[in-house]
C-alpha cells in the first residue's frame, strides 16, 4: 500500500512539474468602436508589437500574434491579443516585466495617431488565460 501510495504521489508531481513548462498564453478580445480601426491598429502596431518584440529579445515571452476576425452575433471581437509564454514562470513575471518595457520605450504615454485614447476608438472586452495541455511547434 506504502509503494501505490508513493507512487501516485510521484505520478502526481511529475504531471504536475511538466505542464507548469508547457506554454501559457493569454487571450485578449477587443472590439474596436464605430471607424476606429485605422486608431486601433496604429496603437497595436505601435505600441503593444512593439512592447512584444522588445520582450521577445529579451527572453520575456515565447511568441505573440494579433488577430483580426469579422465581429457576428456569436462573438462580438474584431481583434484577438495573444502573447504566448513558455511556461507558468515566464507568465507570472510578465507584468513586472512589461511595466519596465513600458517605462523605457514610452515613459510618456503611448504612440497614438490623432491623440484620440484608446477607450475612445476600443473596447477591451475581456482576457482569458489559457493553459498548453498538449503542445507541437516546428
Amino acid at each position: 500500500m506504502k509503494r501505490l501510495i508513493t507512487f501516485i504521489f510521484l505520478f502526481s508531481a511529475i504531471r504536475s512539474l511538466s505542464q507548469s513548462h508547457l506554454p501559457v498564453s493569454q487571450i485578449d478580445f477587443v472590439r474596436i468602436k464605430d471607424a476606429g480601426k485605422a486608431e486601433a491598429l496604429y496603437f497595436y502596431e505601435n505600441n503593444w508589437k512593439v512592447y512584444r518584440e522588445v520582450a521577445l529579445k529579451k527572453g520575456y515571452i515565447k511568441s505573440y500574434n494579433l488577430l483580426t476576425a469579422k465581429a457576428d452575433s456569436l462573438a462580438d471581437f474584431d481583434i484577438m491579443l495573444v502573447t504566448e509564454y513558455a511556461d507558468s514562470t515566464q507568465f507570472k513575471n510578465s507584468e513586472a516585466h512589461f511595466q519596465q518595457i513600458i517605462k523605457e520605450l514610452r515613459p510618456g504615454g503611448p504612440k497614438l495617431l490623432n491623440e484620440l485614447k484608446p477607450a475612445d476608438f476600443r473596447i477591451n472586452l475581456y482576457s482569458k488565460v489559457a493553459n498548453s495541455m498538449f503542445y507541437g511547434s516546428l
